[in-house]
């Protein structure tokens, strides 16, 4: 399993409109101005995060294949909707235990991280859309194979989406690398 490339004007285009789960788009801004316009807007409407690059790097990435400017990375495995994933929920006896990742960028950390819940037992992964890493080949070696078990959903707003969970009745812990108490200690 890898992050898949998709090179190419219409390809990236047809991957968005079709709403293929996206990580990141690249694009150089050589050419005729406004080349990428309708990319970007639809980049934008689904809050992906679009970067200018080199075309070295597009050529890099794309192995030969000729990529028009344009290089979409798309996940190496699909998002979960939020939604979906708390409906499932609905149906478990025990009650349901997410964790939610701010700002994790290293994906071998998130790798790691998706073990110990596939491990534990944690029923999804909340990550956000912005200032995080996504679901890479590289999270998914490091998972060695967790990723296929653990939902992973990415979220706009994590302010929001607590306050959601809250008013569902979900409990929020949060956790720190100073903190003192260990989790299963806490009221």
């Amino acid at each position: 399993m890898s992050e898949e490339v998709i090179a190419g004007r219409n390809p990236v285009v047809e991957a968005l409109k079709a709403g293929r789960p996206i990580n990141k788009i690249l694009l150089t801004r050589t050419g005729r101005p406004g080349a990428f316009s309708e990319i970007t807007r639809l980049a934008k409407e689904q809050a992906i995060v679009v970067q200018e690059v080199e075309p070295a790097k597009l050529d890099a990435l794309s192995s030969g294949v000729k990529h028009q400017g344009v290089i979409a990375l798309a996940a190496a495995k699909e998002y979960v909707e939020l939604d979906v994933l708390l409906q499932e929920l609905t149906k478990k006896e025990a009650p349901p235990l997410l964790v939610l990742l701010d700002e994790l960028e290293d994906p071998h950390n998130f790798g790691a991280i998706l073990r110990t819940c596939e491990a534990v037992g944690v029923d999804g992964v909340l990550i956000p859309k912005r200032r995080s890493v996504s679901l890479t080949a590289t999270v998914a070696r490091i998972s060695a194979g967790a990723i296929e078990y653990v939902p992973v959903v990415r979220v706009g707003n994590i302010a929001q989406i607590i306050e959601k969970l809250k008013k569902l009745g979900y409990w929020v812990v949060g956790a720190d690398m100073a903190g003192t108490q260990v989790y299963y200690q806490s009221n």
